[in-house]
């Protein structure tokens, strides 16, 4: 983080976690349609396993911005983009739990 300008350093220091987003969400997306279509066993196991990884990532992508704004002044570490990549990662968590239910029933 080296610019002194707020908007910069958050874009910086969460454009890692942004970067994922839309890879998430597609994999999401695909796999709660193909749950409604009942996938087979294979194909399940599959789609579980990514929700598994992407769990990790998702884990990951929060230790990341904690050890990157651990240290940052407080107009940073609590500037509104923060938040809303945090209630972002709540979505796509909520949206992994919702395809594991759907995938086994």
């Amino acid at each position: 983080m080296q610019s002194h300008n707020p908007n910069a350093v958050v874009r910086e220091a969460l454009q890692p976690t942004m970067s994922q987003f839309n890879s998430w969400r597609a994999d999401l997306a695909t796999f709660a349609v193909r749950a409604e279509r009942h996938a087979g066993d294979r194909d399940r196991r599959a789609m579980l396993e990514r929700c598994a990884a992407i769990e990790d990532e998702l884990r990951a992508a929060r230790t990341d911005i904690i050890i990157e704004l651990a240290e940052a002044p407080r107009n940073i570490a609590g500037h509104s983009r923060v938040a809303d990549v945090e209630k972002a990662l709540d979505n796509i968590e909520a949206a992994v739990r919702d395809v594991r239910r759907r995938l086994r029933h």
